[in-house]
């Protein structure tokens, strides 16, 4: 099977989140099941890629009215090709963030077919990731300026977060994307505005979630900003497969970025690296630490945490923080960390190393989440013998189980939050703490049943049932 996946970032090249750790971890399982991938993605400014991609050239890409040429650079990893999308739309400081987002990615959404077919792909189907590349089914729909063989081409759209959707001009869209004026009553349009999330979830054959819950949470109005009807009515086709984790990547007993290794059979190695993480971070090692790795936005309840972190401290906690977001969010978690020394500290901004000393040396992991498609920290977290505190929803709870592998709790609230995490606190020392931390790390979270679930239903798409 030849499979096309286009996502706007992918790791180890490019990240900001968890979009890049499922694009960079499912083609490789892909491919151990015997399936050919071509990964499309931008060359950002930023790439991480040493050797760099082999430059082959340029492209013409119909977009804007007419035809704009594209550069390709080309790289094989693990089995998987790699083809990057040169243009200065991507050299940035940030991947995301900017006025013109939706076009900067509608071109690289129109330049995908092009690419593959100059790199000689023909694909079975093509695989699309969120909202800034969902105008590929449309396109692939319609079949205008397209290679030959890709008019009509089956296509899934996986949803990471329906929060994010690519709201633009119908009218610009159009002639960004060189179709006719008849989508302007299509799935494009949603409530007047093009609608790039929405587009894609009509004329996608398929669409799947992160998460089975996941799948369930967005067609109810609370969960589905604003697409939860179209979410409805395309209930027949839509999927929740839970996202696996690169156990290679997240692995304590390789992990380069760790002073000792450890398995759940020896854990003398995480009590070193939670030395090595408070004496970095200068925090008392005798208390238990309770950390956050995330983006800081309302979605990951973190205004949550910061609200119940005096009556943490007091409780006996010591606080970690790590991530970036919202200025207000930041500037109270350092106003914390200053009243808080040697029991709080706050690390703004993302640093890979630091990110795995935190999820080994740390006793709990927060995931206050008011929402969450599947999550990728608490995964890591129990791999690493760090117990999550987690709200019940989404990917969380159907990865948790609570008073088993972590904890969870219900409302969206910090009152609920601080008296579960009083409860793990509680436990802390004990031999059920231990037995937590044993049967955490023996779960299974490896993308080899994930990306059988994909295979599965990419051959679906591809030979529907009559």
């Amino acid at each position: 099977m030849r499979i096309l996946f286009v996502s706007s970032e992918v790791f180890p090249f490019s990240k900001t989140g968890g979009l890049a750790d499922v694009s960079g971890a499912l083609p490789k399982s892909l491919v151990d099941l015997g399936s050919e991938i071509l990964v499309i993605t931008p060359w950002y400014r930023t790439l991480q890629a040493t050797p760099p991609p082999l430059w082959i050239g340029d492209v013409e890409v119909p977009f804007d009215g007419d035809f704009e040429s594209v550069g390709v650079g080309t790289l094989e990893r693990d089995g998987v090709r790699y083809a990057f999308v040169g243009h200065p739309d991507y050299q940035r400081e940030e991947l995301y963030g900017y006025p013109d987002d939706v076009r900067r990615f509608a071109r690289f959404t129109r330049s995908a077919p092009q690419i593959a077919a100059r790199l000689g792909f023909k694909p079975d189907i093509v695989h699309v990731n969120d909202w800034h590349s969902a105008y590929l089914p449309l396109v692939l729909t319609h079949g205008w300026h397209l290679p030959k063989g890709f008019a009509g081409l089956p296509s899934i759209l996986t949803i990471h977060n329906v929060q994010y959707q690519g709201s633009s001009g119908i009218e610009e869209v159009l002639y960004w994307l060189r179709l006719p004026g008849a989508f302007r009553h299509s799935y494009l349009n949603h409530f007047g505005a093009a609608n790039a999330l929405q587009a894609g979830l009509g004329f996608a054959n398929r669409v799947t979630t992160v998460s089975p819950s996941y799948a369930q949470e967005i067609t109810l109005p609370e969960y589905g900003y604003g697409l939860d009807g179209t979410l409805r009515h395309i209930a027949h086709k839509l999927f929740g497969i839970l996202n696996g984790l690169d156990t290679e990547v997240w692995n304590p007993q390789k992990d380069p970025y760790l002073v000792s290794s450890y398995c759940c059979n020896h854990l003398e190695g995480k009590v070193v690296a939670k030395k090595h993480l408070c004496d970095k971070l200068q925090l008392d090692s005798d208390r238990p630490l309770l950390a956050v790795v995330s983006r800081l936005v309302e979605q990951k309840g973190i205004d949550l945490f910061l609200a119940a972190s005096d009556e943490l401290i007091l409780k006996g906690w010591s606080l970690a923080l790590l991530g970036s977001g919202d200025k207000k969010l930041e500037v109270a978690a350092e106003q914390l960390a200053a009243k808080y020394p040697g029991r709080m500290t706050t690390y703004l901004g993302y640093d890979e190393p630091l990110a795995h000393q935190v999820y080994a040396g740390a006793d709990a992991l927060a995931i206050p989440s008011r929402f969450e498609p599947c999550g990728l920290n608490q995964m890591i977290a129990m791999r690493y013998g760090t117990l999550p505190i987690a709200r019940a929803t989404g990917g969380l709870k159907d990865t948790i189980t609570h008073e088993q592998t972590g904890f969870l709790f219900d409302k969206a609230s910090s009152k609920d939050f601080l008296e579960t995490a009083s409860y793990a606190k509680s436990l802390y020392g004990t031999p059920e703490w231990d037995r937590l931390v044993e049967h955490a790390m023996r779960q299974d979270f490896s993308w080899q049943v994930s990306a059988a679930a994909y295979h599965k239903l990419y051959s679906a798409t591809i030979f529907p049932l009559p």
